[in-house]
């Protein structure tokens, strides 16, 4: 089997590129260290090694592929999905047009990916997330976003800042911090991004404090607040000992602007069982709202809460259902059992 660029296996994975960036610049491959013993490093690597410039495009390391990358020029980062590459620093994706592609088969959803981006306890401030996007065009597709930083500052798992990024089939999970209301597991805050069947949160992790999955906040993001976004068919996902959790909370008025999608969508809270608490709302936005709509369609189904949404005037959180109201819109219900 060739391991070139031209043929065989080579040729196969510049194909599967294509068939997901259709223009592409130079293509880097990252795999971890570890598996030096596994067949497919090598074979990584005689592909990679096979550039007919000289240019290094094999790496251990996600970050240092980063670095090498060109702004602006679709350039594409190709990451081994068997095990967790972890980051000893927050990974602040600020070039244009660069693209992230785990190589774990593809089509996922849920928590089980193989190609992570993952952070343990690291010692700076600046460490908020394991990855922040402030880029252009940028996108994520088969990854899994996960942090465990206990560090104070370290409270979220990825902050989007950028602009129309793509995120297709990713998983973006908090692990630690199940007790801090202010943390989250991603911090919305990007202009025109697109969220394709991804995964937020986990129903095995129980949350003890007001913590929600989803924190829209301009501060925190350092942007002009979460426009434009559209997200489609992705799960929200809870577990908790709080009744004042909720899946997406509006921090601050104009922390969201314009108009945002949410098409498909479940939220689901695991209320079922013994330790687990329903929710009072499952979206909560500030008293004073201005400039933005969060729009629910009527395929979106919220389970484990009580109400929707805090928002009873309707003026910044729309529900599409057969009763269209602020607090009960969409809310899943048992189903009666025919005999």
């Amino acid at each position: 089997m060739s391991w070139n660029q031209n043929s065989g296996w080579g040729q196969a994975m510049l194909n599967m590129v294509a068939s997901r960036v259709p223009a592409f610049g130079n293509i880097f491959i990252v795999c971890n260290p570890d598996d030096t013993a596994l067949p497919h490093y090598q074979h990584l690597q005689d592909i990679a090694l096979a550039d007919p410039d000289g240019r290094v495009r094999f790496y251990t390391s996600v970050s240092d592929a980063y670095d090498a990358t060109t702004t602006n020029n679709n350039d594409v980062i190709l990451i081994d999905a068997n095990s967790a590459h972890e980051l000893t620093e927050m990974l602040t994706v600020s070039k244009n047009r660069i693209h992230f592609i785990g190589m774990d088969g593809g089509g996922r959803m849920g928590t089980g990916f193989g190609a992570r981006l993952a952070m343990g306890v690291t010692t700076e401030a600046t460490d908020i997330a394991v990855v922040k996007v402030t880029g252009w065009r940028c996108s994520f597709r088969n990854m899994k976003f996960e942090s465990s930083n206990t560090k104070d500052e370290s409270l979220y798992a990825l902050v989007d800042a950028g602009a129309y990024t793509l995120y297709q089939n990713c998983s973006v999970l908090k692990l630690t911090d199940l007790g801090e209301s202010t943390a989250a597991d991603v911090v919305l805050g990007g202009n025109g991004t697109t969220w394709k069947e991804c995964e937020f949160g986990a129903a095995t992790l129980k949350a003890t404090a007001a913590r929600p999955i989803a924190i829209i906040d301009k501060s925190l993001a350092g942007s002009n607040g979460m426009m434009d976004n559209n997200f489609m068919n992705c799960n929200f996902m809870s577990y908790t000992s709080s009744s004042s959790r909720t899946f997406i909370n509006l921090v601050a008025n104009q922390d969201g602007q314009r108009i945002s999608t949410f098409r498909g969508c479940i939220f689901a809270n695991w209320d079922l069982i013994s330790t687990g608490t329903t929710m009072t709302y499952g979206i909560t936005v500030a008293d004073t709202q201005d400039n933005k709509y969060l729009i629910f369609d009527q395929n979106c189904v919220f389970v484990g809460c009580t109400s929707v949404t805090n928002d009873t005037s309707n003026d910044g959180v729309m529900l599409s259902g057969g009763s269209p109201t602020a607090s009960t819109s969409s809310i899943a219900v048992t189903a009666i059992k025919n005999d």
